[in-house]
């Protein structure tokens, strides 16, 4: 794996989690395809409009997004990451700290390295 394709894979991730940490749909969105799916732990998959209308109504609030740790494999101009994650965790301690695995397809597009596929469950 080239590290260039790996440092961007890892930014577009990191670009995801403080997407998500401070409720930036902006940002967020702009880390993956305009077709991209989030798979949420039930099983049921959000169109990516759909997961950022969520966050933005605040049905999808993620307090504190803490990475504990990311596996990347390249397969030419795809790519696997796979991501484990605290969230819920509030400053006070309060909340509940969920403990998500996040599989993740990615595609090298000409605007960089975009999520296509994000695929989160317990663990």
């Amino acid at each position: 794996m080239s590290e260039v394709d790996r440092e961007e894979i890892l930014a577009n991730w990191r670009a995801q989690l403080q997407g998500m940490d401070e409720a930036d749909t902006e940002l967020l969105a702009a880390q993956f395809s305009p077709d991209a799916t989030l798979t949420h732990m039930t099983g049921f998959v959000h169109p990516l409009a759909d997961w950022m209308r969520g966050i933005r109504a605040r049905t999808f609030v993620y307090h504190r997004v803490i990475e504990r740790g990311v596996d990347v494999a390249l397969d030419g101009d795809t790519a696997r990451l796979v991501g484990r994650v605290i969230t819920g965790v509030t400053d006070d301690g309060s909340g509940q700290a969920w403990r998500l695995r996040i599989e993740q397809d990615l595609a090298r597009t000409p605007d960089g390295w975009l999520c296509t596929a994000s695929r989160v469950t317990m663990g």
